[in-house]
């Protein structure tokens, strides 16, 4: 299988990333699947034959986006980069630790477009590849109490549209995936309860994946998956900014203390 194409998965020990890691196994891809618990990423490879290759790193440290860069190219070079490793940060910006802060932005924002600005120039390259940037519907506009995360999910939405303008005739694809509220983890780590599941067109990982793709074989440069996020995205950001701001400060109402919301 050393001819099959690979897809590189960041965030990929659970939720939207670890359902990508297997789709993409099933499409006949080898995955190299990034994240920083090893005992999950064991898992996933188990029955894979080896198509299945653990990367166990933690993308804010030192000299990761290089190690998984390379262990890309030693893998023959990467053929799609799925950027998905993240975590939220909820809570008001003023009592937020700046260190809480600026690990999350490390994270979203710095390590996508460090490891894109490795992998993509070697797709360029090679005239072929693409990649999928996972940002959120909550980066079509402002979210108070999740003021940092939010933008954090805007810029990735403005990085991978410019990416895929600039990409044309490269043979290099780029699409923002901006999923809205979606049963993983990151409600569970938040102490949110069942808040997801009562919240209307929550969507799973594995419908999240399945949109993704199809929008990704469409040539689709933006997708927001789930018809309610869809219909409920557009509303809002085609809503005078204040009222929007309005409408997400009672959705997002800001807890007593800021919390740490891991999403890989």
């Amino acid at each position: 299988m050393t001819d099959a194409p690979l897809a590189v998965v960041t965030g990929a020990s659970s939720g939207i990333g670890a359902e990508f890691a297997r789709v993409l196994l099933d499409r006949g891809y080898r995955v190299l699947a990034v994240a920083r618990r090893a005992d999950r990423l064991a898992a996933l490879a188990e029955g894979t034959d080896g198509r299945l290759i653990p990367e166990v790193q933690d993308l804010t440290a030192d000299g990761a986006i290089e190690s998984v860069a390379a262990r890309a190219e030693e893998l023959g070079g990467a053929d799609l980069l799925i950027c998905n490793a993240g975590r939220g940060l909820q809570g008001r910006f003023v009592e937020t630790a700046r260190s809480e802060t600026l690990e999350m932005l490390r994270l979203n924002v710095l390590a996508s477009v460090d490891l894109a600005s490795q992998v993509v120039p070697r797709m360029v390259e090679r005239g072929s590849g693409g990649v999928i940037v996972v940002a959120s519907s909550l980066g079509f506009f402002a979210t108070p109490n999740l003021a940092a995360y939010g933008a954090s999910k805007a810029f990735l939405l403005s990085f991978a549209e410019s990416l895929s303008t600039e990409l044309k005739g490269t043979g290099v694809q780029a699409m923002a995936l901006c999923p809205g509220p979606t049963i993983t983890e990151f409600s569970e780590v938040a102490g949110l309860g069942d808040a997801v599941e009562k919240t209307p067109g929550h969507t799973t990982a594995a419908e999240v994946v399945a949109g993704a793709l199809r929008a990704w074989d469409a040539g689709r440069v933006v997708t927001v998956p789930g018809t309610v996020t869809r219909l409920m995205t557009a509303a809002l950001d085609h809503a005078p900014r204040a009222i929007a701001r309005r409408v997400m400060e009672k959705v997002f109402r800001s807890p007593e203390e800021a919390t740490q919301i891991p999403a890989a």
